[in-house]
């Protein structure tokens, strides 16, 4: 079991697909190694500030161990009972259930259980970063906003300033809107006095006649964090809420 430790770690576990637990063969020993050493990829991502996707894949994961649980406890709760024994003298009736865990449901019990308090662990260390990064940023408007806001511009101020281009995508998911926003890079600016927010903005609208108006962003932050892994997506989250 040591050989295949070893391994499953010399494997680059960037990712796992949904149905890691069960696919193959559901050995407990080889699942858990596989786990561990995905999550080790995930911490070592969250030690460098990196929480996209992680985070969020690690979040489908728990949903979807704990939904097929739950599935699994409800087929058991609604399936009849049958009479297993029965004693006239007592009186007594003792009943089971048509159906009862297999070999290999025991397997996937003891994958998942031993899965969702570590991974669980991780999701919390995900979301300690997360609200401490969204405490850092400042997300403030450039100029006066316009009446349409769901498009437009975020200037991104680290060693220069990045500018994407922003658009807010509704979908409808059980009868409940949700909102997205895609933000495309477009540019970048040097950081100097020159180019303030304003002149970037203004210089934007003159070069770009799709947005003759737009709604502009302000982003900084104390630290520089990932862009693309983190402070973008935290970003994107923090506009969504100022735009509702």
């Amino acid at each position: 079991m040591l050989t295949l430790r070893y391994a499953i770690k010399r494997k680059a576990m960037k990712s796992l697909n949904l149905n890691w637990f069960f696919e193959n063969q559901p050995d407990f020993e080889y699942k858990k190694y596989l786990l561990l050493a995905y999550l080790q990829h995930v911490h070592h991502q969250f030690n460098q500030t990196k929480l996209y996707p992680a985070l969020a894949d690690l979040v489908a994961h728990y949903r979807n161990l704990k939904q097929f649980k739950k599935s699994k406890d409800e087929l058991y709760e609604v399936f009849p009972n049958q009479i297993d024994q029965l004693d006239l003298q007592q009186f007594k009736i003792s009943f089971s259930k048509v159906i009862s865990n297999d070999e290999l449901m025991n397997h996937l019990e003891e994958i998942i259980d031993f899965s969702l308090p570590v991974i669980q662990k991780h999701i919390d260390e995900g979301k300690e970063i997360y609200d401490f990064v969204e405490k850092e940023i400042v997300l403030a408007p450039v100029g006066i906003l316009p009446i349409y806001r769901n498009e437009g511009y975020l200037l991104v101020k680290q060693q220069d300033i990045r500018v994407y281009e922003y658009a807010v995508k509704l979908f409808v998911h059980e009868d409940i809107d949700y909102r997205a926003i895609n933000a495309t890079y477009i540019t970048a600016y040097e950081h100097n006095f020159v180019n303030t927010c304003e002149n970037i903005k203004i210089d934007m609208i003159r070069n770009r006649k799709k947005l003759p108006n737009p709604a502009t962003f302000f982003v900084e932050t104390r630290f520089d964090y990932p862009i693309e892994d983190t402070l973008l997506p935290i970003t994107k989250r923090l506009l969504i809420k100022y735009l509702a």
